[in-house]
C-alpha cells in the first residue's frame, strides 16, 4: 500500500539529492540540474524537511553530507536506476535513440576502438553521439559523478561501486615500416633485439603495468634498446615509416586499415612467444571496460556496453581469456 507520505513526496527531490551527493558542492550540482542557485538552496531546504536532517554542512571545501546523508547515499543509485527503468527503458531502439555516452579511453585503445564503433553506430543508431577524452587520475571519480559513463584502463584498484569487466586478450605483433629488412625473413629473437624499439604507454601506470615485453625480457637477463616513448599510435606510426625501428602493438588496430600502406606486422619470434608464455610476473595489470553501478539496469548503457565489448574483439581473431601471463594491456609493449 502507497503511503500518504510518499504521495506527497516529490520524486524530483530525490534526484537533487543524488546529484548534490555527488558534487559536494551547490554551484555545480545547480549547474547540472539547470536549475539556479537559489532554486536548488530551496530544494536543500525541502530536503531537510522531508529527511528531519540537515543532510549538508557547508565547509570552505564545499557541502559535508551527515551520517544520515550518507545512509541515503548508498541506497539511493539503486533506487533511481530502478525508477528511471520503469519511466525510460522499455521500448528502446537503438534506430531512435538520441542520446550521447561519454568514453575515457587511452590515445592506443582509440586507434583499435573508434573507427569500427563508429562505422556501426552509423548504420544502427545514427543519432547515437560519442565523445572521447582521456583517462584522467581521476577518472573513478568521473564516473561516479556521471561525468563520463564508461572507462577502459588498468583496473589495478577500483572502488566498491566501479564494476570492471576485462577486456579480451589479443596477442600483440610486431610492427615495421613496409620496405623493412625483417619483411621477407622468418624474425628471430636476434633479430627483434638487434633494431631500436618504440614504445606506447598509457600515462599514469608504473613501468611495471605497462610493459609486459620489456618485464619478460628483463626476466631472462635481455633487453631491448627503446629509442622512443610515447601514448601516441599515429606519431610512432609516423616514425616506423621513416627508421628502421620496431613497435609491439595489439593487433586490434588493423582491422580498421588506417595504416596498411605504411606499415605491416608479423609475428613475434618465436623464442619470445616460448618466453612469455613460460613467465609467472603477476605484476601487471587487466585493461577493463570500466563503468558505475548507477549504469547498470540502464538499457541503453547495456547495449554501448556491449557494443563496446564486441568492438573491443577483432573479428575472426582468437581471442584468449585474460590471465595474469597475457595482461588486456598488450597495446603497450
Amino acid at each position: 500500500m502507497i503511503s500518504r507520505k510518499l504521495i506527497r513526496t516529490d520524486l524530483n527531490l530525490l534526484v537533487a539529492l543524488q546529484i548534490l551527493l555527488e558534487e559536494r558542492n551547490v554551484t555545480r550540482a545547480a549547474e547540472r540540474l539547470s536549475v539556479s542557485q537559489p532554486a536548488l538552496s530551496k530544494t536543500l531546504q525541502k530536503l531537510r524537511d522531508s529527511f528531519d536532517d540537515e543532510l549538508f554542512t557547508r565547509t570552505a571545501h564545499g557541502l559535508v553530507p551527515t551520517p544520515r546523508a550518507e545512509e541515503l547515499a548508498n541506497d539511493l543509485p539503486s533506487l533511481l536506476e530502478k525508477v528511471e527503468q520503469v519511466l525510460g527503458n522499455e521500448g528502446f531502439d537503438p534506430l531512435t535513440f538520441n542520446g550521447a555516452f561519454k568514453l575515457l579511453l587511452p590515445p592506443i585503445l582509440s586507434e583499435a576502438l573508434l573507427p569500427g564503433l563508429m562505422a556501426e553506430l552509423s548504420e544502427i543508431a545514427p543519432a547515437v553521439q560519442i565523445i572521447t577524452a582521456e583517462v584522467a587520475p581521476n577518472y573513478q571519480e568521473q564516473l561516479k559523478k556521471g561525468e563520463a559513463d564508461f572507462a577502459a584502463f588498468v583496473a589495478l584498484d577500483t572502488e566498491r561501486d566501479i564494476l570492471a569487466e576485462p577486456i579480451a586478450t589479443i596477442a600483440p605483433r610486431c610492427y615495421m615500416r613496409t620496405d623493412h629488412p625483417l619483411v621477407t625473413k622468418e624474425m628471430s629473437l636476434q633479430d627483434f633485439l638487434a633494431y631500436p624499439h618504440l614504445r606506447l604507454y598509457i600515462p599514469g601506470l608504473t613501468r611495471e603495468n605497462t610493459s609486459m615485453v620489456d618485464d619478460v625480457l628483463g626476466q631472462y637477463g635481455v633487453h631491448r634498446t627503446i629509442a622512443l616513448e610515447t601514448t601516441q599510435f599515429a606519431a610512432a606510426v609516423g616514425v616506423l615509416c621513416r627508421t628502421d625501428s620496431l613497435l609491439v602493438a595489439n593487433a586490434g588496430f588493423e582491422a580498421g586499415g588506417l595504416y596498411r600502406e605504411r606499415i605491416t606486422g608479423q609475428e613475434m619470434p618465436a623464442e619470445l612467444q616460448r618466453m612469455i608464455r613460460n613467465s609467472h610476473s603477476g605484476n601487471r595489470g587487466k585493461m577493463s571496460l570500466m563503468r558505475h553501478t548507477r549504469t547498470s539496469r540502464s538499457t541503453p548503457h547495456q547495449w554501448m556496453r556491449a557494443l563496446l565489448m564486441k568492438q573491443l574483439t577483432l573479428p575472426g581473431e582468437t581471442v584468449e581469456p585474460a590471465t595474469p601471463l597475457q595482461p588486456l594491456n598488450q597495446a603497450i609493449s
